[in-house]
């Protein structure tokens, strides 16, 4: 393994005099490029620390369009990163996302008081449950309603009203 002082490295101050020969240039170029003045800073700090830990610094013949493209480099693998997280947060909720569904307290209390207007009606009298279903649920009319029971027209009005009465006082 070589030491690090064998190795062809360019002297710090080269390294730093270089660097800031080229950083507004860079901070412009990342800042066009990631649309935030901040991460572009950050993002040229980090081309000097990778500039700065590459073992061999001496043997780069075009040092500039090294610089640009670790800073591309860098700029890139940052855009694919807010990719996949606004990816992962599903981005702003639009109305489109929006679930149309009750919440589960409602969907809850529903059920409750269908199990119980389904109680109330199977303990109606039979003729006036009858009456009723067909009607309310089947959407029959009073004639076709009196001719499937043979029972008058007049007396299916009676037989559906007991059952309303009956159905309010359950509720109420």
């Amino acid at each position: 393994m070589e030491n690090v002082s064998s190795m062809n490295l360019l002297p710090e101050p080269e390294l730093s005099a270089l660097f800031l020969l080229h950083q507004k240039d860079l901070i412009q170029f990342l800042t066009y490029k990631v649309r935030c003045a901040e991460t572009a800073a950050d993002l040229t700090q980090e081309t000097y620390l990778r500039i700065a830990h590459y073992p061999d610094t001496g043997n780069i013949e075009n040092m500039r369009a090294y610089l640009f493209r670790i800073a591309n480099n860098l700029a890139l693998d940052y855009l694919r990163s807010q990719t996949r997280l606004s990816k992962r947060e599903a981005g702003p909720v639009s109305e489109n996302i929006i679930s149309r569904q009750p919440e589960p307290d409602a969907i809850l209390s529903d059920r409750q008081q269908l199990e119980f207007l389904e109680q109330i009606i199977y303990n109606l009298p039979p003729k006036c449950r009858a009456v009723f279903l067909m009607s309310r649920v089947e959407g029959k009319s009073y004639t076709e309603i009196s001719n499937e029971l043979v029972i008058s027209p007049r007396t299916v009005e009676s037989h559906l009203r007991k059952a309303l009465d009956q159905i309010r006082k359950q509720f109420d």
